[in-house]
């Protein structure tokens, strides 16, 4: 079982103070989504002119970075904003060939008002490919996330099929297939082996809001979640998603959330 937690759980701590608990919570893993104030990790001196003492921390704590994440949608049909998606993939790209990241996260993104589903998928798919183009000479593949309209794995597969377990696959949030009334296993077997990095949360509906809660204290399903997934003989990163950075007042503090992560998963993987 490798563990990793994203940043999205601690949005005040600086880069030292993650690596840190990471190591001291027996976490050996650390998925990058902003930093302090900035989302877009690649703009920071810590990943361009400092990139050697980051990655000397990283060496330090025996801690790796097993997928970055990017705002990049693949619905994204204006050209000049679709170039902008581009240029953030290519940054990400590089930068996951520096710190040896296996992965790279987009979104498939909304579909617009007026867009039928197939344009959608099409237009994804189209994106997708230049994605796997860009990331291919940095050894990092590109995930889709199972959220918005892309959350079944129904849906996931209509990007996916017909690409290389290579070249492309899914990220498995454990939520947003839940929320859309896909049972876990479903989920599972409905992505099989494109299923290549899981976010692993508990959290409380409140309207169309997914209120962060530590894990076993929210109304999701976790233990057929582990079920689903140690089933299915993954052996990837369970990355714990405690979206603090979202929601700052409501959700636990990193100094609670992380050590629980570890205990539960301990007792109940």
């Amino acid at each position: 079982m490798k563990l990793s937690f994203s940043t999205l759980a601690c949005p005040t701590w600086s880069l030292p103070q993650i690596v840190g608990a990471a190591a001291a919570y027996g976490i050996h893993g650390v998925d990058l989504r902003g930093l302090g104030a900035e989302i877009d990790i690649t703009r920071l001196a810590l990943f361009n002119s400092e990139i050697n003492s980051t990655l000397e921390l990283l060496r330090r704590h025996a801690v790796r970075l097993p997928c970055l994440h990017t705002s990049v949608s693949l619905v994204t049909p204006a050209p000049e904003r679709w170039e902008m998606m581009l240029a953030e993939c290519q940054r990400y790209a590089r930068l996951a060939g520096q710190c040896g990241s296996l992965y790279l996260r987009v979104f498939g993104g909304a579909v617009p008002r007026g867009m039928k589903r197939r344009e959608a998928v099409s237009l994804a798919r189209r994106h997708l490919r230049q994605l796997v183009k860009v990331c291919a000479p940095h050894r990092c593949v590109v995930l889709v996330e199972t959220h918005d309209e892309w959350s079944t794995s129904a849906q996931m597969m209509e990007l996916l099929n017909g690409f290389a377990l290579e070249e492309a696959g899914a990220l498995w949030d454990v939520e947003h297939p839940f929320r859309r009334g896909e049972a876990a296993r479903d989920t599972a077997a409905g992505l099989g082996r494109y299923a290549r990095h899981i976010h692993f949360k508990d959290a409380v509906q409140r309207g169309a809001s997914s209120i962060p809660r530590l894990l076993g204290e929210g109304d999701l399903p976790l233990r057929e979640f582990v079920s689903a997934i140690r089933e299915s003989g993954y052996d990837g990163w369970i990355c714990l998603e405690s979206e603090k950075r979202w929601h700052p007042q409501e959700a636990p503090e990193p100094e609670e959330s992380l050590p629980q992560f570890v205990r539960w998963m301990k007792e109940n993987w």
